[in-house]
C-alpha cells in the first residue's frame, strides 16, 4: 500500500499526519490533541458528534499510577528515515511519531469518543459573525522543557509567527485566522476568525503546536534546526518528551523526564476519569527509534525479537506468526487515512474524468482485497476512512449499516468479462461514447448504479476529449502481448500528448511491496490490454513526496494520508483549489497538500468544500461535507484502493497497557498509547 503523509483534519492542518507507507510513502497529518486533559475547571468545550467505538485495553483494567512500575525503553521500528526535527516542516510520519511527543495543543480529542477537551486552553467560547472571535484561557504554571516558564504571551506569539510565516503545513489556520492578540476582557487570548469556520475548535485551538517565544522569535522557519541548536536535549516544549537523538539514516530516540508535564497535563481530571486511559503516564523513560530502510527488514526486526513494536499494521503474511508467537501480540485499531493513488490534472488526458474512471474499473479490487492481502483491508472508495464514518455519503445518506457496502460507494468495482479477465470491450465503449458516471442512475460497463446518495453530479457529464483507437504504435504497448489496438485522444496517441512517453505510474519498489507489486502489474496489464500505453517508475518515499508535493512532477502517484481526523475537514485541504499550486512563479517549491490541482484542473468542489468549512452547525456540516466527498469521488482526482484494517504489532512478554480500538495506534493516536504503555511487573 502507499505511503503516507497525515493531515490534520478536523483538528489541526498544522499538525500533519505523514503519508503512511503503504504504496510509494507515508506523509503525514496530524490531529490536534493527540494528549492531554483537563484540570477541575469549569469548561465551554463543544464534544464532537461523530462519537467513536468504546475501547478496551489488553488488560480487564487499567492500573492507577501508582501501581505501576515505572522506567524501561520501548524499541520502535520504522520503515523510512526521518526528515526533519522541525515541527513546522515535518512531512513525515516517520518524524512525527517521535517530533510531536515534544509539543502540546490547546485542545486535545478523547482518542476513544472523539469529544473536544481542554489541554494548555482550560476554556474557551466563540462569538459568531462574519468575522467570529474566539476567546481562550491559557492553563497557569506550566514549564518548557528546558526549564523556563510558559505564558500567554508564548501562545500570542506562537498564532503569530505562523499567521505571518505561512509554514505549508498550517496554510489553512493562516488563512483562517485574521489576528490574535491578548484579549481586553476577561479572557486570557483572543483570536479573530478571518470568516466563519465549522471546525474552530479542532482547526485553530488545536491546530498549532504551541512554541516557545525565546526559542522561534527571529528564526526563519525553513532552516531551523532545533537538533542543531540543542542537540543534547532538542527541540523545546510543552509535552512530555525530549528529543535526544535524532540521526535519520540510522535512529531516534525521545526521552520522557519532562518533570513538569507530569505534574501538570498528565494529571487532568478527564484523564483520571476515564476508564481506558492511565493519569500519570508516560511510564517509560525512554522510546528508541530504529530505521529499517523498508518494510521487509522492519517486520523481520520484530519477529525476531529486535524491536518492541514498528509502525503501521503487521504484515498479512507475517499476521499468523505473531499470533502464535508467544510474548507477541496484535493490537487491534482501525486507519486514520486511506490509500490512494493520485492523477496530475494538470497534464491531458489525465485532466478527464472518463479516462480517469474508465483506468479504476480495470484495477481488480478482489484480487488486491481477498487474495493477495487476506480480506485485512477494506476496499476504498471515498476520501474519508470509515474509522472516522460520520462525514461519509454513505453515512449521511444511507446509514451506519451501510458503511462501504452500498452499492454507490462501489462505483469503479473491476470490470470483468470472466473472473480476472477485464472486459476490454465494455471499457473501450465507456470510453468511445464519451460516458461519464456522473451521479446519474444507470448502468456503466454493465454494472448497475443507483445514482448518488447526496445528489449532487461530478463535475462533467461528458468527456472532455474524443477517445477512437486504431493500430498499436507505442512501444510499451507494442511489447505487451495483450495489446491489439491502442488508444487515441482527439486524434492523437498518449505519447504525442505527453512529450512522447507513456503514462508514467510511480510504483514503491517491489522488493519492499511484493504484493503490492502484484497487484499494480495486473493493473498495468489491464490498462495495456484495452490499450492505454503506460509504464511504471520505481522511486523511493523521500524522493516521491518531493516530486508529488512539491513539484507536482509526475502523472501518477501512489500514496496514504493517515491522521485525518473526525471531522471530515481534511477533505478542504487534500481537495480545494485554494491548497493546490497554480504554478506562478514563487510556488513551485512550496509544500502543497492538493498535489493533484483539483479545483484548478480536473473538476472542483470547491463551493461545497468552503460552505462545509463555514458551517457552525455539526449536523448540516455533516451533510455538506459528505456531498463534497461524493462530487470528489465522482471526479476522480484520487483512487482510494484502501483502508486498513490495523493489526499493531507488540511485545506483550516485557510490556501491558496497549489500547485496542483505537484509530491508529502507532501514529495518530500513538500519544495516548504512550502515556498508557508500562513495563510489566
Amino acid at each position: 500500500m502507499p505511503h503516507r503523509r497525515n493531515q490534520s483534519d478536523g483538528t489541526n492542518e498544522s499538525r500533519r499526519k505523514f503519508l503512511k507507507a503503504s504504496g510509494a510513502g507515508a506523509v503525514a497529518l496530524s490531529l490536534a490533541g493527540c494528549s492531554g486533559g483537563e484540570d477541575g475547571q469549569d469548561t465551554e468545550t463543544t464534544t464532537t458528534e461523530d462519537g467513536g467505538d468504546d475501547m478496551t485495553t489488553t488488560e480487564d483494567q487499567p492500573e492507577t499510577a501508582q501501581e505501576i512500575q515505572r522506567g524501561g525503553t520501548f524499541v520502535y521500528g520504522l520503515p523510512q528515515k526521518p526528515d526533519t526535527p522541525n515541527v513546522l516542516t515535518l512531512g513525515s510520519v516517520y518524524s512525527g511519531v517521535a517530533v510531536y511527543q515534544v509539543y502540546e495543543y490547546g485542545i486535545n480529542l478523547d482518542p476513544m469518543t472523539q469529544e473536544i477537551r481542554p489541554n494548555v486552553f482550560t476554556d474557551w467560547t466563540i462569538e459568531e459573525g462574519d468575522q467570529p472571535d474566539v476567546y481562550v484561557n491559557v492553563r497557569e504554571g506550566l514549564t518548557w522543557n528546558d526549564g523556563e516558564d510558559f505564558g500567554i504571551e508564548d501562545v500570542i506569539f506562537t498564532y503569530q509567527y505562523i499567521n505571518e510565516n505561512e509554514p505549508g503545513n498550517y496554510a489553512s489556520l493562516a488563512s483562517n485566522l485574521e489576528s490574535v492578540q491578548e484579549a481586553d476582557n476577561d479572557w486570557d487570548v483572543h483570536l479573530k476568525l478571518a470568516q466563519p469556520l465549522g471546525v474552530w475548535e479542532s482547526d485553530i485551538l488545536g491546530g498549532a503546536p504551541l512554541l516557545p517565544k525565546h526559542k522561534w522569535e527571529g528564526k526563519d522557519y525553513q532552516s531551523y534546526n532545533p537538533m542543531e541548536e540543542n542537540p543534547d536535549n532538542g527541540p523545546v516544549g510543552l509535552g512530555p518528551a525530549r528529543l535526544t537523538r535524532f540521526d535519520p539514516d540510522t535512529s531516534m530516540q525521545i526521552t520522557l523526564d519532562n518533570e513538569y508535564y507530569y505534574e501538570t497535563l498528565a494529571e487532568l481530571d478527564w484523564i483520571k476519569e476515564h476508564d481506558q486511559l492511565i493519569a500519570g503516564g508516560p511510564f517509560l523513560d525512554k522510546v528508541n527509534f530504529q530505521v529499517y530502510g523498508s518494510e521487509n527488514a522492519m517486520t523481520q526486526a520484530f519477529l525476531q525479537g529486535e524491536i518492541d513494536t514498528h509502525y503501521g499494521s503487521m504484515k498479512t503474511a507475517n499476521i499468523p506468526d505473531v499470533e502464535q508467537a508467544e510474548g507477541q501480540s496484535l493490537v487491534d485499531g482501525t486507519d486514520s487515512g486511506f490509500s490512494y493513488y493520485g492523477y496530475n490534472g494538470r497534464r491531458p488526458p489525465l485532466d478527464d474524468v472518463t479516462l480517469r474512471q474508465a483506468m479504476q474499473m480495470l484495477w481488480d479490487d478482489h484480487y488486491w482485497v481477498n487474495r493477495l492481502m487476506e480480506g485485512y483491508i477494506i476496499k476504498g472508495d471515498f476520501a474519508q476512512t470509515p474509522g472516522y464514518a460520520v462525514p461519509r455519503p454513505d453515512y449521511q445518506y444511507a446509514g451506519e449499516d451501510q458503511i462501504s457496502t452500498h452499492p454507490a460507494s462501489n462505483v469503479y468495482d473491476f470490470r470483468s468479462a470472466e473472473a480476472a479477465v477485464p472486459d476490454v470491450e465494455g471499457i473501450r465503449q465507456f470510453l468511445t461514447e464519451g460516458q461519464v458516471i456522473d451521479g446519474s442512475e444507470g448502468t456503466y460497463v454493465g454494472k448497475d448504479y443507483p445514482g448518488s446518495l447526496s445528489g449532487v453530479s461530478a463535475s462533467q457529464s461528458e468527456s472532455k476529449y474524443d477517445y477512437t483507437f486504431g493500430e498499436v504504435q507505442s512501444e510499451v504497448l507494442q511489447n505487451h502481448d495483450g495489446a491489439d489496438q491502442e488508444i487515441r485522444v482527439d486524434g492523437q496517441t498518449i505519447p504525442e500528448i505527453m512529450d512522447g512517453d507513456a503514462i508514467t505510474m510511480f510504483i514503491d519498489p517491489p522488493q519492499d511491496k511484493p504484493k503490492e507489486a502484484k497487484a499494480i502489474q495486473r493493473w498495468i496489464n489491464n490498462l495495456k490490454d484495452v490499450g492505454i500505453p503506460i509504464k511504471t517508475q520505481a522511486i523511493e518515499f523521500n524522493t516521491l513526496s518531493s516530486k508529488v508535493y512539491n513539484e507536482e512532477d509526475f502523472d501518477i502517484y501512489p500514496m496514504g494520508w493517515g491522521g485525518t481526523g473526525p471531522f471530515g475537514s481534511s477533505a478542504f485541504s487534500f481537495f480545494h483549489s485554494s491548497m493546490a499550486d497554480d504554478l506562478s512563479e514563487g510556488n513551485n517549491e512550496a509544500f502543497m497538500y492538493n498535489s493533484t490541482g483539483y479545483g484548478l484542473h480536473g473538476g472542483s468542489a470547491d463551493d461545497l468544500l468552503e460552505q462545509a468549512q463555514q458551517e457552525m452547525n455539526a449536523e448540516e456540516r455533516n451533510k455538506l461535507t459528505a456531498q463534497a466527498l461524493e462530487k470528489i469521488y465522482l471526479d476522480s482526482p484520487y483512487f482510494v484502493w484502501d483502508y486498513e484494517k490495523v493489526k499493531w504489532p507488540v511485545n506483550s512478554a516485557d510490556f501491558q497497557g496497549f489500547v485496542s480500538g483505537l484509530v491508529d495506534p502507532a501514529y495518530a493516536n500513538f500519544s495516548s498509547m504512550l502515556n498508557n504503555i508500562h513495563q510489566k511487573q
